[in-house]
């Protein structure tokens, strides 16, 4: 008789313990907190000050990859764009991230989770070897990878739009091997999220 009110007792604690959220079952994933992101606007962790976060993404750009073309700059528009080239980020033909720059994109993501005010735009651009349609899909693929790194990180994937330009927008003549390496590179643009605006993956 003892024993079945110690395991009745037993049974209601931990049903209480479940309610209050002070147990987690057995396979449950606790959810980071980018899942509070509508609420991200207010506090420090909900940062959209554009002007101290390209104080910090500068100091991630290695002198390495600054040589290569890495670079962050300020829009006329306001915005921010991260250039990362894709000589730094992939293997010819390929939209697999490279494992040494590894590093760098945590970094990068690390202070997207930081300044959780700020979405994205991540826009893949490639030379024009090759046709058309096959530099657009290389393109999109090469952005939709580095978005998917980044959600692995712990970055909301409703702040991460992606494009793919293809060929249409060189920086670059793409008549030599320096300027098509130029064309070929990867955009991440931050932006400030508009009061009332939804976040959307394209």
């Amino acid at each position: 008789m003892m024993n079945l009110s110690r395991l009745i007792a037993l049974g209601l604690l931990t049903l209480a313990l479940l309610a209050t959220g002070l147990m987690v079952p057995s396979g449950a994933v606790a959810q980071p907190a980018e899942e509070g992101y509508e609420d991200a606007d207010s506090g420090p962790s909900g940062s959209d000050d554009l002007s101290s976060a390209q104080q910090e993404f500068e100091r991630i750009i290695t002198p390495k990859y600054r040589r290569l073309g890495m670079r962050v700059e300020s829009l006329p528009d306001g915005s921010l764009r991260l250039r990362l080239p894709s000589e730094v980020m992939f293997a010819y033909d390929s939209a697999d991230i490279n494992r040494d720059f590894a590093p760098t994109l945590r970094e990068v993501a690390r202070l997207m989770k930081r300044y959780r005010g700020i979405r994205s735009r991540i826009i893949g651009h490639t030379d024009n070897q090759g046709s058309q349609s096959y530099n657009l899909d290389l393109s999109l693929r090469r952005a939709e990878s580095v978005a998917t790194f980044l959600s692995a990180q712990g970055v909301n994937n409703r702040r991460l739009i992606t494009q793919g330009r293809g060929e249409e927008e060189p920086i670059a003549s793409n008549a030599t091997p320096q300027g098509r390496q130029m064309n070929r590179r990867v955009d991440i643009v931050l932006f400030r999220r508009a009061r009332g605006d939804r976040p959307h993956r394209k």
